[in-house]
């Protein structure tokens, strides 16, 4: 694994954790995807490492740009979507995305962001939100779901 990804998944981890109530668990990563020629082709080789039950194609993955700022938004409502994170004053929040966005950007640099949707032909999550991010360092995926 990526070091700059497998600590930003550390961290992410711990968030998820304050957001895990007793009939959910979250579940929050950022991977680096394989090289490839192409974004969906990275995807197709991480998506079938899920199941081999399914061709990657059956995902029916789709990309659309969007801007850091709607993915940074997507971020806060999973860091702080559970009622006692949503309590903590905000200058700690804010301290809490800023580190986590700090340790982003010294993983991708400039980067580009993407929404990712799928149809996933096996249980995904009871809820998720993907991004890849695209950038000179790599592309990455990142992950944020919850498991009732």
């Amino acid at each position: 694994m990526d070091k700059y990804a497998e600590r930003l998944t550390g961290f992410m981890q711990a968030i998820g954790c304050m957001n895990n109530a007793a009939n959910r668990v979250s579940d929050y990563f950022v991977m680096k995807l394989e090289e490839s020629n192409s974004m969906l082709t990275s995807l197709a080789i991480y998506h079938s490492t899920i199941t081999d039950k399914f061709p990657a194609a059956y995902w029916h993955p789709q990309l659309k740009a969007c801007a850091e700022k709607m993915f940074m938004e997507t971020v806060a409502s999973w860091f702080f979507e559970h009622q006692d994170t949503q309590r903590m004053p905000s200058s700690l929040k804010q301290n809490l995305l800023d580190h986590f966005k700090d340790g982003l950007v010294e993983m991708t640099g400039n980067a580009l962001f993407y929404t990712l949707t799928t149809s996933p032909p096996v249980w995904y999550g009871s809820l998720y939100n993907e991004f890849v991010i695209e950038s000179r360092y790599g592309r990455f995926l990142v992950h944020f779901s919850c498991h009732d």
